[in-house]
């Protein structure tokens, strides 16, 4: 009882730092939940525009056409045909795209040569589209003047094909018209919590009762070895109870109900309690591995930002390719991350997806049993020290 005190007072002492972690939780996902709240598309995808210059130089059917699609399309502004005005607009971000239309387009389009010309901000992506959009259209033209059709005709065939609205049905695979829900999002920021918490919080603990004399009072002590070591894992499951706890607590009342209004909550509760068990074999090993507190630190921001980062936290797993993706499967957030992906998306799951989350979890485990074994043979080694 009296190591397990010892071990709760130096916890006492970090509390703050617990709480500052899950503090910065808790703000940056109220904080991405807002903007997407408040920026996000709500009633369905919605293109965007640019400003777009037209300079027709030859006014026949072609240029019409394409001139009524910009109008439908983008926002049409009008400018001078000269070359010092449109570098202008151009410079001070009045127009992004500059549409050419030369003289005798249609005769350079049957010819199969470039028929129109454009200038553009540099670099800029929407300008790109415009220019895909141009194109597309002229060589729809192009197609079917080649079937024998007149050039007006194939400029009406080609407006009221581009024009024609499309019906867009979303799959509903997981109950939510095809989107997470909010608690989701709060769990995939979870591991950031955690790993903090858990490391500037336990690895002190571990610090602490690797000081010199601490450790030789301790080894001299009528406490059996055994109970020591019970302690700290009582210590451990303690704290990372509570915050796991705390976590969920506060998903319910952010959320009115949060997870337990899923039909997956028990899936959730495993993922995240699994990701704090890896977030106390991080923190034991850390506390080994450092020798001062801004070792402590320096490993904290590593470890937690790295495999937040890495580990689709972060950054979304679709965005991890190449390298980057296939060594982050070999992280324990990046099957957090997955397994979460899947409850978000899902509402029943398969049996195939059933087989992911399982390897998941396990992996995860694995991962966390590798710390733990990894530390009990550093310390072993640093108890047998001399002096």
């Amino acid at each position: 009882m009296t190591v397990f005190k010892g071990y709760f007072l130096i916890i006492k002492r970090n509390l703050f730092t617990i709480l500052m972690y899950i503090g910065i939780f808790v703000g940056v996902t109220a904080m991405i939940q807002l903007s997407y709240s408040s920026g996000g598309v709500k009633d369905g995808f919605s293109a965007a525009k640019i400003n777009v210059a037209i300079l027709d130089r030859d006014g026949g059917e072609l240029s019409s056409m394409l001139g009524k699609l910009m109008e439908e399309q983008q926002n049409l502004v009008e400018i001078e045909d000269e070359e010092q005005v449109i570098q202008e607009k151009l410079f001070y971000g009045d127009v992004e795209y500059v549409l050419v239309i030369p003289q005798g387009v249609e005769e350079r389009l049957t010819k199969g040569e470039n028929a129109v010309q454009s200038m553009t901000v540099p670099d800029s992506i929407s300008a790109y589209y415009v220019e895909e959009q141009v194109n597309s259209a002229l060589n729809e033209v192009r197609i079917c003047l080649t079937s024998g059709l007149s050039m007006e005709k194939s400029c009406e065939i080609v407006y009221d094909a581009v024009m024609r609205p499309a019906n867009v049905e979303l799959i509903d695979v997981n109950g939510n018209n095809g989107t997470r829900e909010s608690y989701n999002s709060f769990f995939s920021y979870m591991p950031y919590a955690f790993l903090g918490a858990a490391i500037m919080s336990m690895s002190l603990v571990i610090m602490e009762f690797k000081k010199k004399d601490i450790r030789r009072r301790v080894q001299s002590c009528a406490v059996p070895f055994f109970k020591q070591n019970a302690a700290l894992v009582a210590v451990f499951a303690l704290v990372g109870t509570a915050v796991w706890g705390i976590c969920m607590v506060l998903q319910v009342l952010m959320y009115h109900g949060g997870i337990f209004k899923s039909p997956h909550a028990g899936l959730y509760l495993l993922n995240s309690g699994v990701m704090m068990v890896v977030s106390l074999s991080l923190a034991f090993l850390t506390g080994i591995l450092s020798s001062s507190s801004t070792m402590l630190s320096a490993l904290n921001n590593i470890i937690t930002l790295g495999l937040c980062f890495l580990g689709g936290v972060f950054v979304p797993l679709e965005m991890l390719g190449g390298t980057v993706g296939k060594v982050s499967q070999f992280l324990p957030t990046y099957w957090y991350s997955k397994i979460n992906g899947i409850l978000g998306d899902y509402s029943v799951i398969s049996s195939e997806l059933q087989k992911t989350i399982s390897s998941g979890v396990l992996i995860q485990l694995l991962f966390a049993a590798a710390c733990f074994a990894v530390a009990l043979a550093l310390k072993k080694v640093q108890l047998q020290e001399k002096s």
